[in-house]
């Protein structure tokens, strides 16, 4: 099979993957009392990561548009689990950071993580090799489509007869 069906293929495939995850995401999970979609859990996760990360930033680096991280992080204060606060000297710009009880949330949600992982890797069967080709396939995917279609808004192609609109 030609290199092109084989990519196709595991494009295909990784539709299939967005659409069971979006199905999995629609169930929210409780986590030390706080009931969180698998959307807000991940966005909490990221700005565990980069405590005092600007609003804009985590919109770009969430892949989402500026209004639908507003609207995450407007959840998660309302939640008590983050503070936004405006950037000193820039009243355009909010900062992130969480709170005692979003620290103790990301926690009990990495816990989750964890052990979801060891669940995954028991059923999956899969040697380190292939995980390692895996990820690393997957990230030269993401780099180029966010590359192509995120930075420049298109993707370069054969055909003239398809539109981006």
């Amino acid at each position: 099979m030609p290199i092109q069906q084989h990519l196709s293929t595991l494009i295909d495939q990784l539709h299939i993957l967005k659409r069971i995850t979006s199905a999995i995401e629609k169930q929210p999970k409780t986590y030390m009392g706080v009931s969180l979609h698998s959307n807000e859990a991940h966005t909490l996760k990221l700005i565990a990561q980069n405590e005092g990360i600007s609003q804009a930033d985590l919109s770009e680096r969430m892949y989402r548009t500026k209004g639908a991280t507003s609207v995450a992080v407007d959840k998660l204060v309302k939640k008590g689990l983050i503070h936004r606060e405006r950037e000193e000297g820039n009243q355009r710009r909010y900062l992130l950071t969480l709170t005692d009880l979003g620290r103790q949330v990301n926690a009990a949600h990495l816990c989750y993580d964890d052990d979801h992982t060891e669940w995954a890797a028991k059923y999956l069967d899969l040697t380190e090799e292939e995980l390692a080709v895996t990820i690393k396939t997957v990230d030269r995917i993401i780099a180029l489509y966010s590359q192509h279609y995120l930075e420049h808004g298109v993707c370069v192609g054969r055909r003239d007869d398809v539109s981006n609109n």
